[in-house]
């Protein structure tokens, strides 16, 4: 018992050795950690000394997909994902189910070792997107917000389409036929409903629970066991954990500033954002070390013929999303004229381009492979196991890095890449805040009698309209010395600052305050830092 325990904990911190040596390499390279993750363990699974390390399914399913499903709806915006809906529903549903057929005719037609059915499964697993790597690429370039909205929304709703259709496809092989239309339209209701009414449910009982807590460590703790209870409860009801997380995550998502303390809501970036690097980290350095294992289990096809078969599986999925993508953009557009939806207009081919090579697998896909049944009802293997959970690292390797590698070029080439740039409704936002906020300022000196306190309210506007000088206006060439005088203060301030920090560094190490003080007065020195910082541009 105590061997297996430090087993795993040798293991574990093998991994995350791995997991920070690589982000290291990626921060280094100035590539998306996924790609290096992957290619790492890929290595690492060829190196003798490495043990071999099983990525399992429940592992995915039941620890990892929870808070990362929940995590993405959660800093998701509501509002641009409604805008989208449309798009993201015809990718996530009619991208997932052309994929499904589409895979399974062309592998049934190219490969003898798999009939209809396996190439059905094959197309169900490699239906799921990630996101992750795309959305980090096209932020980065500064490309059109609505594009990355778009690709991350899809990747939330087809972990619940795709794993649907990985279940339903399963069945037509264990059950030996397929169910009636009526039957299957049934279920994918009861999934997708009873998802959604599970998610909306517990999403607002929680909120209830979390608002009066008022305590930042509670709530947080309350936060991350959120995706978890609400995943098993809606998995315990037979219907979609996937989809009960997301509209969970979105609801929460969307009134997070009025749920959580000041104290949450500044440390919850903090922790989710730890949480979600390590998931992520493991879940894909994990990917890259099974490719040994998979081609162990394989027998009777050669290494070349492997490669080969992965390839043009990989060509396929591609080629089926750029069939799909163009003209489904115009049936979305159709759908959304005919029930009268005001919506963003239709995106153009260049932006469609990109939209179409953004779709990258990830982690769940095989984590749905690996999920297969080995034997049958009668107790024969799984036809094509061990083939499947292969072509399905195969295109999660091509997508996720020739893709992923290449997306910048191809974003690039399109003129997609603007850059770093700022905001139009954060800034139209600050502005209106700070003039609200100077207007009441300027309302309340006025009831003061005489000159009581009036020096207040003076340095308060003072400081209100440096702010507002900040929010340059590049038409508006009579505020450049005032925006010049604004940026000098804040250099200045930001250097008195430093001798602050110093002075307090001195006091502690004079042992005139302890260790806890002196952190507390660097903390509130280094808010003050971030508040006031010049924009950085993203990692």
């Amino acid at each position: 018992m105590t061997d297996n325990i430090h087993h795993t904990e040798l293991l574990m911190l093998l991994l995350m050795l791995f997991v920070v040596s690589l982000a290291l390499l990626a921060r280094k390279i100035g590539q998306p950690y996924p790609i290096v993750f992957v290619l790492g363990g890929l290595v690492l699974s060829f190196l003798p000394p490495v043990p071999d390390v099983v990525l399992h399914p429940d592992f995915v399913f039941l620890v990892v997909l929870p808070p990362l499903v929940f995590a993405a709806a959660h800093n998701s915006s509501w509002r641009d994902f409604r805008e989208n809906l449309v798009s993201i529903l015809m990718l996530a549903f009619g991208l997932v189910a052309f994929t499904v057929v589409g895979v399974g005719f062309a592998a049934h037609f190219f490969f003898s070792q798999l009939t209809l059915q396996t190439g059905l499964v094959l197309g169900a697993v490699v239906s799921t997107t990630d996101a992750l790597a795309a959305g980090t690429i096209a932020r980065r370039l500064g490309i059109s917000d609505r594009i990355v909205d778009i690709l991350e929304g899809e990747s939330l709703i087809n972990d619940a389409s795709g794993l649907l259709a990985v279940s339903f496809t399963v069945n037509i092989i264990l059950g030996g036929h397929a169910p009636s239309f009526l039957v299957a339209v049934e279920k994918l209701l009861y999934l997708s409903v009873g998802g959604l009414v599970v998610g909306l449910v517990m999403a607002w009982l929680l909120s209830r629970l979390i608002v009066h807590v008022e305590a930042a460590q509670i709530e947080l703790t309350m936060t991350l066991m959120t995706p978890y209870v609400v995943y098993l409860l809606a998995e315990q009801l037979h219907t979609s954990g996937v989809m009960a997380t997301v509209v969970c995550g979105l609801y929460m998502g969307h009134r997070k500033a009025k749920l959580l303390s000041l104290g949450a809501r500044l440390e919850a970036p903090a922790v989710w954002n730890t949480v979600d690097f390590i998931l992520n980290g493991v879940v894909f350095l994990l990917l890259g070390m099974q490719i040994s294992l998979i081609l162990r289990g394989i027998e009777g096809l050669s290494l070349g013929q492997l490669i080969a078969g992965g390839l043009m599986v990989s060509l396929i999925v591609i080629a089926l999303r750029f069939l799909w993508v163009f003209p489904g953009a115009w049936v979305g557009q159709k759908l959304r004229q005919l029930a009268s939806e005001p919506g963003p207009g239709p995106l153009n081919n260049r932006e469609l381009f990109a939209v179409a090579w953004g779709g990258m697998r990830g982690a769940i896909a095989l984590a749905a492979a690996v999920s297969l049944p080995e034997t049958l009802s009668n107790g024969s293997p799984f036809p094509a196991r061990n083939i499947i959970i292969f072509f399905t690292f195969c295109v999660i390797l091509v997508t996720l890095v020739i893709q992923g590698l290449s997306f910048p070029f191809v974003i690039r080439k399109l003129d997609l890449a603007h850059g770093e740039k700022e905001n139009p409704e954060e800034q139209l936002a600050l502005k209106k805040m700070i003039q609200s906020a100077l207007q009441y300022l300027q309302g309340e000196r006025e009831k003061i009698p005489h000159d009581k306190e009036v020096e207040v309210y003076e340095a308060l506007e003072r400081s209100y309209k440096r702010r507002l000088a900040l929010l340059k206006n590049p038409q508006d060439a009579s505020k450049e010395e005032l925006f010049i005088q604004a940026r000098r203060y804040l250099e200045i301030a930001r250097a008195a600052r430093n001798v602050e920090r110093h002075t307090a560094g001195e006091l502690l190490a004079a042992n005139q305050i302890n260790d806890l003080v002196y952190q507390q007065l660097i903390m509130d020195i280094d808010l003050l830092d971030a508040r006031y910082a010049p924009p950085q541009p993203s990692s």
